[in-house]
C-alpha cells in the first residue's frame, strides 16, 4: 500500500491501483459490509483517511503547501502576496479569526474512529492483520491530533465514530487539556507499536512503521515538555502543560529516541562523504534512503506538490513562480564556518569590491550551499542571475532596461523595485529538484520527509541536556556536525543544541514549531530583519553588494505572546459553544 498511489472515485475513497478496483461496483453503492470483508477496500479507506492529511506537506494547503512557517519564522519571509493572512501574521496582527495554517479536521477524524469500529467485524483478514491495519488507523488518528495540539492546545480527543442521534454532550465535546492530549498520543505509539511492523515491501513504502511511532513519540513528548518547562497553564490547563510533568515527557522522548538509535535500522546519509554539500542536498532528492523514517509520498498520478513551481529560480519557473521564500541574512549567518568559527558576514568587506559570491562564502558550513541559494550560484549549468541592477564600466548604476545585452533585471520577474529574488539576496534551496523538467504547476513528485533520523538525534541531544546528560547530548550534535563537514563541538550547551537544530533542520518546517515551544519566539521574530542587494559589474563580471536593512519592506516582524496559541475561532466556538473559553490573548 503505497500511500501517494492514489485514485478518487465517487465518494472520494482513494485505492492502489487501476487494476485493483476498477472492477468494483462504483464505492456510492457498495454496501458496508462490502467495504469491510474486502481487503481491497479496507485498503483503500485507509488510503483516503491518509490522503486527507494535507499537513504532512509542510503543515500547509494548496499554494500554502510551499513554506508556509519557514515565512513565518526567523529564517525568511514570503517573496509573493498570495495569501494577506500571511502578511497580518508576519506583522503580528493574527486575530480572534485565525485563518491561516488551520486544522481541524474532525471529519479525518471520525473516518478513523469508523474504521476502528468496523475492522473488528470484517472476516476477510487475520487477527494480525487486523491488528496491523488498526495501528496503521490509530497512527494517523495521533499524527493528526499532534498537529492539532500544537495549534490549538487543548482539542476534543473524540475516540468514537458519533452519531447524529447522540446524546447532546457526545456530540458538542468539550476541550480535552493539553496534557491530556499529549498524554493520550504518547499512549497510543506505546500501544500500536509492537503491531507495527519493522519495514514493509517494497509495495507498501510510506506506512507508518513502528519507528515512525516511536518518531512521533520523540517529537510530540519533546513538545510537551518544552511547554511544561517554559510554558505557562492557563483556563485550568486547556492550553499549557504543568511544570510537574517536564521529567516525565523529557524522559518519553529520550526513550523513544534511544530506541530509535539502539535499534541501528537508520542511519546519517552519507553516500558522497568527500562532497559534504552535494550529499547534504542529495538526502532530500534520494527518496526513501537510510535517513528516512517517515514520508510523505508524492509518487503516482495527479498527488505532485507546487514546491518547485514556488521555491526555484525564477528564471527556471514559467513566469509566475520562483524565489517564493527569501532568507533573511541573520539565517544565513546562522551557518557557521567550517572550522566552527561564527559565519557572520563582514559587511564592510562585502561591500568593498565586486564579489563572486561563492568565494564570499566559500568558508562555509556545506549545509548553507545545499540549503540556500543566491547570486550566481550554478543551477541547471546556468548561474542564477537574480540581480537589481546593473554598475556600468563609468561606475553608474542602471535599474531599468539592458546594459551590454544584459537585462538590468537580471532574469528574475520584477513586479516594480527590486526583482522578487532581491528581497534579501537568498532563497531556500532545500528540496529542489534540479532535474525537474518542466518546473510547473503539481509537478514536484520528491518526497517530504516528515520524521528522519537527523531530527531523532536533536530530540535526543535536547532531552538528554534537559535531563543532565550533556555527554549523550554531545555525542548525538557531534554526530550531525561530522557528516556535514564541521568542526566539532567541545561542550553541549542549551544554546549550541538549539543553534544545531536550526542549520540542520532549516526549511524543513519545523523553526517556527521550535520557536513557539521553547516560548522564544517573541523576541526571535519580534526584530528587524535584513538582506543584500546585489548588482552587476559590467567592468569585472562579478556582483556589488548593496545592504537591505529593511528586508520586510516596511511591514515590522511582531509575534505576541498569545501567537502560541491559534484561536479557536468565533465560529467554531458557535457551532459548540462547549469548546470555549478562546484561547488567551484572543
Amino acid at each position: 500500500m503505497k500511500i501517494a498511489h492514489i485514485f478518487i472515485l465517487a465518494t472520494g475513497l482513494l485505492t492502489l491501483s487501476c487494476e485493483q478496483v476498477l472492477d468494483k461496483a462504483p464505492l456510492n453503492i457498495i454496501s458496508e459490509d462490502k467495504v469491510w470483508n474486502d481487503p481491497v477496500l479496507i485498503n483503500a479507506y485507509i488510503d483516503r483517511v491518509y490522503g486527507e492529511m494535507s499537513f504532512l506537506v509542510r503543515d500547509g494547503q494548496g499554494f500554502e503547501e510551499v513554506d508556509p512557517t519557514s515565512g513565518l519564522s526567523d529564517e525568511g519571509r514570503q517573496g509573493r502576496n498570495w495569501h494577506p493572512l500571511f502578511f497580518q501574521w508576519k506583522a503580528g496582527l493574527l486575530d480572534k479569526n485565525g485563518g491561516l495554517l488551520e486544522l481541524w479536521p474532525y471529519e479525518t477524524i471520525r473516518k478513523t474512529n469508523e474504521f476502528l469500529e468496523k475492522i473488528v467485524t470484517t472476516t476477510s483478514v487475520s487477527e494480525d492483520l487486523k491488528k496491523q491495519l488498526s495501528a496503521k488507523i490509530r497512527y494517523a488518528r495521533a499524527l493528526t491530533y499532534f498537529n492539532m495540539v500544537k495549534r490549538y492546545g487543548g482539542i476534543p480527543l473524540i475516540t468514537r465514530a458519533q452519531q447524529i442521534d447522540d446524546p447532546y454532550e457526545e456530540l458538542f465535546v468539550k476541550r480535552n487539556k493539553e496534557a491530556e492530549v499529549y498524554d493520550f498520543i504518547l499512549s497510543e505509539m506505546d500501544a500500536i507499536t509492537p503491531d507495527l511492523p519493522a519495514s514493509y515491501p517494497s509495495a507498501e513504502v510510506g506506512s507508518p512503521t513502528r519507528y515512525a511511532a516511536l518518531a512521533l513519540k520523540s517529537r510530540a513528548a519533546l513538545f510537551a515538555a518544552s511547554i511544561a518547562t517554559w510554558g505557562r497553564v492557563e483556563i485550568e490547563g486547556l492550553v499549557g502543560v504543568p511544570a510537574a510533568d517536564a521529567q516525565r515527557f523529557w524522559q518519553a522522548s529520550y526513550d523513544a529516541s534511544k530506541q530509535i538509535i539502539d535499534a541501528k535500522s537508520f542511519s546519517l546519509y552519507n553516500k558522497m562523504p568527500d562532497n559534504k554539500s552535494e550529499n547534504f542536498r542529495q538526502l532530500f532528492l534520494d527518496e526513501n534512503n537510510s535517513e528516512v523514517i517517515f514520508s510523505k509520498q508524492l509518487t503516482g498520478v495527479n498527488v505532485g506538490s507546487n514546491y518547485d513551481l514556488f521555491m526555484s529560480p525564477f528564471q527556471f519557473t514559467p513566469g509566475w513562480g520562483g524565489a517564493n521564500t527569501a532568507v533573511y541574512l541573520e539565517m544565513v549567518e546562522s551557518f557557521e564556518n567550517t572550522d566552527g568559527t561564527p559565519g557572520t558576514l563582514n559587511r564592510a568587506l562585502a561591500t568593498s569590491k565586486p564579489w563572486n559570491l561563492t568565494e564570499l562564502f566559500a568558508n562555509k558550513d556545506p549545509r548553507f550551499f545545499a540549503s540556500v541559494y543566491f547570486e550566481g550560484d550554478m543551477w541547471k549549468g546556468e548561474a542564477i542571475e537574480n540581480w537589481g541592477g546593473i554598475v556600468t564600466r563609468q561606475g553608474t548604476k542602471v535599474t531599468t532596461g539592458f546594459y551590454e545585452g544584459k537585462s538590468a533585471q537580471g532574469r528574475s520577474f520584477s513586479a516594480g523595485g527590486y526583482a522578487g529574488g532581491q528581497m534579501t539576496g537568498f532563497n531556500v534551496k532545500k528540496y529542489l529538484d534540479d532535474k525537474l523538467i518542466p518546473v510547473d504547476q503539481g509537478k514536484t513528485s520528491v518526497d517530504f520527509i516528515v520524521f528522519r533520523y537527523g531530527e531523532i538525534l536533536l530530540n535526543f541531544a535536547e532531552a538528554a541536556f534537559e535531563l543532565n546528560k550533556p555527554k549523550e547530548a554531545l555525542d548525538a550534535v557531534n554526530q550531525l556536525r561530522t557528516r556535514a563537514g564541521i568542526k566539532t563541538l567541545v561542550a553541549a550547551t542549551r544554546d549550541n543544541i538549539r543553534h544545531e537544530r536550526k542549520v540542520e533542520l532549516a526549511f524543513e518546517n519545523h523553526r517556527w514549531w521550535d520557536l513557539r515551544r521553547w516560548r522564544t519566539a517573541e523576541e526571535a521574530i519580534t526584530r528587524k530583519f535584513t538582506g543584500i542587494y546585489t548588482f552587476y559589474d559590467a567592468a569585472t563580471g562579478k556582483f556589488r553588494i548593496e545592504l537591505n536593512n529593511d528586508a520586510m519592506a516596511g511591514t515590522p516582524s511582531s509575534f505576541q505572546a498569545k501567537h502560541y496559541y491559534l484561536p479557536i475561532t468565533p465560529s467554531r466556538i458557535s457551532n459548540n459553544p462547549n469548546l470555549g473559553p478562546e484561547n488567551p490573548g484572543y
